[in-house]
C-alpha cells in the first residue's frame, strides 16, 4: 500500500492543522515547520499520478461493493428483481469497460458495468423496487 499523503501534517508538533474540520488544514503557519511546501508538492505530484493513471486507462475505481455481496437487479419486462452474489471484476474488452462479474441466484453469470450501480443494479433491495416501479410507469406513459 502507497504513503497517504493526505493524513500526514507539513509539521507533526503542530495538533491545530491535524483537525478534519479546519478550513486552515493545508495550511501550515508553525514556526517549526521548516518546509511545509515539500509536503505540497508531494501532494501535487500523488495526484498528478493518478489523473496520468486515469488518462491511461490504468485509474480504476470500484464500485463501493466487495466480492460476495448481494445485488439486486431489475427486469422490467418480466416485472421482477433477481437478486445475485459479486463474484469479480474484470476488465471487458467487448465493452471496452470494467465490470462486475455477478452469479444470480439461478446460477446464471451476468456482467453489469461499474457506472450501472444506482441504475441498472443496486446493493439495497428497496432501491432496486423502486427503480423497477419507475420503469413500469415509464412502460405506460
Amino acid at each position: 500500500m502507497t504513503e497517504r499523503l493526505s493524513d500526514k501534517n507539513p509539521c507533526n508538533s503542530c495538533k491545530v492543522d491535524r483537525q478534519i474540520g479546519n478550513p486552515n488544514r493545508w495550511e501550515c503557519e508553525c514556526s517549526r515547520c521548516d518546509n511545509p511546501n515539500d509536503w505540497k508538492n508531494d501532494c501535487i505530484k500523488k495526484l498528478a499520478e493518478y489523473e496520468t493513471a486515469e488518462d491511461e486507462g490504468r485509474l480504476v475505481i470500484l464500485p463501493k461493493c466487495s466480492i460476495g455481496d448481494t445485488v439486486y437487479i431489475p427486469i422490467d419486462f418480466q416485472n421482477k428483481i433477481y437478486t445475485g452474489t459479486v463474484d469479480g471484476f474484470e476488465y471487458s474488452p467487448r465493452r471496452n469497460k470494467w465490470v462486475v462479474k455477478i452469479i444470480t441466484d439461478d446460477g446464471e453469470k451476468c456482467y453489469e458495468a461499474f457506472d450501472d450501480f444506482g441504475k441498472t443494479i443496486f446493493l439495497i433491495r428497496e432501491e432496486a423496487e423502486k427503480a423497477l416501479k419507475e420503469m413500469e410507469e415509464k412502460k405506460y406513459e
